[in-house]
């Protein structure tokens, strides 16, 4: 059990003022990625017309979950989890806080971006290993899906809807604002998580294990779970081609769409309206079909919308497609999340959960490099139409996963009344 005073953790509990605590943080936190998920590859573009360099910001932010993901996990579940949050989003404040007073001052060579991009990703290696631990330990079982629901809204309206045309316009105005805005609204985060109620360091392992053993345990748990092992390298998947998308993103819609600074946040948000509208809807939907159908559904719009983006020329099919991609993320996160805070004990959980990120989101350096160079030597639109081929094939290879997913998840109900 975590040494908790104040969150609740009896199976009768539901969505309290803790967990409001903890969605307040996350609130201001993903403000303020928002406000720079945009300024970000804006100030990049300014830097370089490389479509490489562009996209090598993307990998600069990505690498920390290979170099540091697997070690992050042992610090996860061996100190107090929020603590270590804490101590990441002020690290964050503090570095792209720099990034706008280094505009102030002059401009930064691109170089500089990937220094703040890779430290921006270890931040958020060690605050993402821990999180969905903090999430299960003040949520009953049965209402994980709808606390991973709000989690996701907020975190589509903060991040996609109202950070990106907000850091867009704060960019055109000042190139420095959106990022001394994100870095401001960081210390708001760090502050609330220091009111979140009781401890929440994971049980300790009674066999000491050398360290180096202690850091492949988790990857080890991912690999030989029957579930988690078909799930990561879907979600592998789906991070490798949507590196290669984000990558380069900014370039298909400047150039082949022909949106400026501000059509591009405009259009970011459009997808997180989807999102967020989606997000409502999918406990309901899961409880209507299954698991692993809310997860097909989200294979099926992952592909329509990149072959939209990858095949149409006009403004509206860029809107359209945006809408269709909306409708996938939620669909698929809240079902992975939901299956690793269900089915994974918590004194592994942040060595899974960093060994998970490893795996999943350690494609995202090499997705990101590739679609930079299919980008400059073909066009951005040839990575959208070879994302759409590659996810598809899950809908053929992925059965037994689904099968898998929808068993375990039954095995694993709270058999308390909702």
């Amino acid at each position: 059990m975590n040494e908790q005073s104040g969150a609740p953790s009896t199976p009768g509990s539901g969505l309290g003022r803790p967990f409001w605590t903890l969605w307040t943080a996350f609130t201001a936190s993903n403000l303020g990625d928002g406000l720079s998920l945009v300024a970000l590859p804006l100030l990049a573009i300014r830097l370089t017309d490389d479509a490489r360099l562009v996209a090598a910001v993307a990998v600069a932010q990505y690498l920390p979950y290979l170099l540091i993901g697997l070690p992050a996990g042992v610090l996860i579940d061996r100190y107090d989890r929020r603590w270590i949050a804490v101590i990441a989003q002020t690290a964050r404040a503090l570095v792209i806080g720099g990034l706008g007073v280094a505009l102030i001052v002059g401009d930064p060579s691109i170089e500089v971006l990937f220094v703040v991009a890779f430290l921006i990703g270890t931040s958020e290696v060690m605050t993402d290993g821990g999180l969905p631990a903090l999430v299960r330990d003040l949520v009953r079982p049965r209402r994980l899906e709808v606390a991973n629901a709000r989690l996701s809204a907020t975190q589509t309206i903060t991040n996609s809807f109202v950070g990106p045309p907000v850091g867009a316009l704060l960019f055109q105005w000042e190139a420095s604002a959106p990022f001394l805005a994100s870095a401001a609204v960081a210390v708001v985060s760090i502050v609330t998580l220091t009111r979140l109620p009781g401890r929440y360091r994971p049980p300790q392992a009674s066999e000491v294990l050398p360290v180096h053993r202690r850091t492949i345990v988790g990857l080890r748990y991912v690999w030989a779970h029957p579930v988690l092992r078909p799930l990561v390298i879907a979600v592998g998947t789906f991070s490798f081609v949507g590196a290669a998308g984000n990558g380069v993103f900014v370039v298909l819609v400047t150039e082949r769409f022909g949106l400026g600074d501000v059509g591009f946040g405009v259009l970011v948000s459009v997808d997180a309206i989807a999102s967020v509208v989606t997000s409502f809807f999918v406990a309901g939907l899961i409880r209507r079909t299954s698991h692993s159908w809310s997860m097909r559904l989200s294979v099926v719009c992952f592909v329509t919308g990149a072959l939209m983006f990858g095949l149409f020329t006009i403004a509206a099919a860029a809107f359209l497609a945006a809408v269709v991609n909306g409708v996938s993320d939620p669909t698929w996160n809240i079902v992975s999340a939901t299956v690793r805070q269900r089915l994974v004990p918590d004194e592994v959980f942040g060595r899974m959960m960093t060994a998970y990120l490893f795996i999943a989101w350690g494609m995202r350096p090499l997705g990101a490099m590739l679609g930079g160079v299919v980008a400059e030597a073909w066009g951005a639109q040839w990575v959208s139409i070879a994302s759409a081929v590659v996810v598809a094939s899950l809908l053929l290879n992925a059965r037994p996963m689904f099968r898998l997913v929808d068993e375990a998840m039954g095995s694993a109900d709270d058999p308390e009344p909702t």
